[in-house]
């Protein structure tokens, strides 16, 4: 929101079973697995988890320190970032495996006998598995470019790369996986909420913040009950057309700073939107340091932004070396209108950021991808906005209008002349991980 554009689990993969097995036992037959494939869906999806090779009993790695196109090896005793894998879905049922530590992807190479890596950029049919779950609670990965699954070949030795070259499963071709941290909703506390009950704003929660003024936004923030009250279990920030030092239009802002800071954990909100090319309505956060730092060095994490179009919102990380027209921002389409209510929902941990909409994960960001452009801004408290703008560089870039307000069509400024337009908010709850 300060900018123009606007934690999940990790999972690691292991390899089950007993000793490294000199041959391979107990092969699956090509036969067995056409059932078996139609599975794939089972994939723990937008999870990270880490995966265990039957035949070495060690952790799988994609370990670049050993030098930068280094394949990936089953010998490590714990799981780290270099051995836990983002399951992205792939289309078509095939999924991706992004390695955690960069967000780069798991490839088999089909012209080098496919050979496993973990040091490709964009997703193509080299980087699509089949997620194959096997009768004993493990998985087999089936390679598209090869046709082949994946195996940790015993009789190469534990520091031999991995190959997708295995036309049936055995021992070699299995891993047991588990999601990094548990991976159960349950595991998820409720630390505060506030549900908007009563008949005004909880200043041990908010702050109404009436001073900012970015973006070439239209509106002038206010106290005034019009802009900002609370009633029938909801808080309302709306937005009037009416001159206020020397802005167009009146609308509401509250922040929890100094009050409720969250460092990691989950924060999500029951919001309905309003609709007006034009409108920018937006629930968000900034690292606390903001003050000493200044932004976008202290972090900005949009949860979820909307524009005035009915059918998508969304959201972006804004940071040093990745602000204003950020290129970490995605579009997230809300299936029924933004005017209906939707839960928007993030988690945000050292390693990931994840956003979801009424309980679907709709984008994963890992920490190596932020740290392409600039430097991890998230591992500190940060505080919850909830804002209502009119106008603005952001609406500008996307309606083109600059009459009779920059970023607001003469339509909207219509409807909100004719009609005050709300933003309403059910209830905001952050969770930690326990």
């Amino acid at each position: 929101m300060q900018g123009l554009w606007a934690l999940g689990m990790l999972v690691g993969l292991t390899a089950c079973g007993g000793a490294p097995a000199p041959t391979e036992p107990d092969a699956v037959t090509p036969e067995a697995l056409v059932t078996q494939e139609r599975s794939a869906t089972a994939a723990p999806l937008g999870r990270t988890v880490w995966l265990k090779a039957c035949a070495t009993q060690k952790y799988v790695s994609a370990d670049r320190n050993i030098h930068a196109n280094a394949p990936l090896v089953a010998n490590r005793d714990s799981f780290l970032g270099w051995e836990q894998f983002v399951v992205g879905d792939a289309g078509n049922d095939f999924i991706s495996l992004r390695v955690s530590e960069t967000g780069l992807y798991v490839s088999a190479d089909p012209n080098a006998g496919g050979q496993v890596t973990g040091f490709r950029t964009a997703l193509g049919d080299w980087e699509r598995f089949t997620w194959v779950p096997q009768p004993d609670g493990t998985v087999a990965l089936r390679a598209k470019s090869t046709g082949q699954f994946v195996s940790a070949d015993a009789n190469q030795g534990s520091t031999a790369p991995l190959y997708a070259n295995r036309a049936s499963v055995g021992c070699w071709e299995a891993f047991s996986f588990g999601i990094v941290g548990g991976g159960g909703e349950d595991r998820w506390v409720q630390v505060w909420s506030d549900e908007f009950d009563g008949n005004s704003l909880n200043t041990s929660n908010w702050t109404p913040n009436t001073s900012v003024h970015v973006n070439n936004e239209q509106q002038q923030y206010t106290t005034a009950s019009e802009n900002l009250s609370v009633s029938n279990g909801t808080l309302k920030l709306t937005a009037h057309l009416k001159t206020n030092n020397g802005y167009p239009f009146t609308s509401g802002r509250i922040e929890s700073a100094g009050k409720r800071e969250f460092r990691h954990g989950r924060i999500e909100a029951r919001i309905k939107l309003p609709v007006g090319a034009g409108l920018w309505p937006a629930f968000w956060m900034l690292g606390n340091d903001i003050n000493t730092v200044g932004w976008p060095a202290c972090g900005e994490l949009d949860i979820m932004e909307n524009v005035g179009y009915g059918d998508w919102v969304s959201g972006a990380l804004h940071g040093p070396g990745y602000s204003g027209n950020t290129p970490i921002n995605g579009r997230f389409y809300t299936g029924s209108p933004v005017s209906d209510w939707h839960v928007y929902r993030t988690e945000y941990s050292s390693t990931d950021i994840k956003w979801y909409v009424d309980g679907a994960l709709v984008k994963t960001t890992l920490r190596g991808e932020v740290e392409r452009y600039g430097a991890w801004a998230y591992d500190k408290p940060l505080y919850i906005i909830l804002n209502l703008a009119v106008g603005g560089g952001y609406p500008f870039g996307l309606n083109g209008a600059t009459t009779p307000y920059y970023g607001v069509p003469q339509s909207t400024a219509n409807l909100i002349r004719n009609t005050p337009q709300t933003m309403e908010v059910d209830w905001v709850r952050a969770y930690q991980w326990r």
